[in-house]
């Protein structure tokens, strides 16, 4: 049986997020969403296989290193420059910051962020991308001080 499509989005969409718990989450927001014209963003892991009908591109996994995050960026803005989106959903981690900071800046994208449901706390990842957000979607009460300007989401994904 099929996942029921409650909307279709016609709009070139950028999806990107790291393996686990943020892959996760991302599906878990997007259910009931039809893209026509999307495309993936993350690092290469065992979990996910080119082709199977879907565009993914892997990028370096910057792993708090200042030259992987250097060739990230490089990755990211060549992505960018060819597919061009409008939009960009990230649930983060670290690989999506690139790929959200240069879509934003330099390609005028709309910035969708879900911060992650596994802590209370604040992420690195939604601290350094959240200036750049046209909407930031938290998943606790307890995020909204942190991100006053947040959304707070109907429950959580994880």
């Amino acid at each position: 049986m099929g996942e029921r499509i409650l909307f279709v989005e016609h709009r070139k969409v950028c999806l990107t997020y790291s393996a686990g718990g943020h892959f996760t989450e991302l599906n878990k927001a997007l259910a009931g969403i039809h893209f026509t014209r999307a495309y993936h963003v993350s690092f290469k892991t065992d979990r996910f296989n080119e082709g199977g009908g879907v565009l993914r591109y892997f990028v370096t996994h910057p792993r708090k290193c200042i030259l992987r995050t250097l060739v990230n960026a490089w990755q990211s803005w060549t992505i960018l420059l060819k597919e061009r989106p409008e939009i960009i959903i990230s649930t983060g981690a670290d690989v999506t910051v690139p790929t959200i900071v240069l879509g934003k800046l330099l390609f005028r994208c709309k910035v969708i962020f879900i911060e992650s449901g596994g802590d209370i706390t604040p992420t690195l990842t939604g601290r350094m991308v959240h200036r750049f957000c046209d909407l930031f979607i938290v998943q606790w009460p307890e995020q909204k001080q942190f991100y006053p300007k947040a959304v707070l989401s109907k429950g959580i994904l994880l």
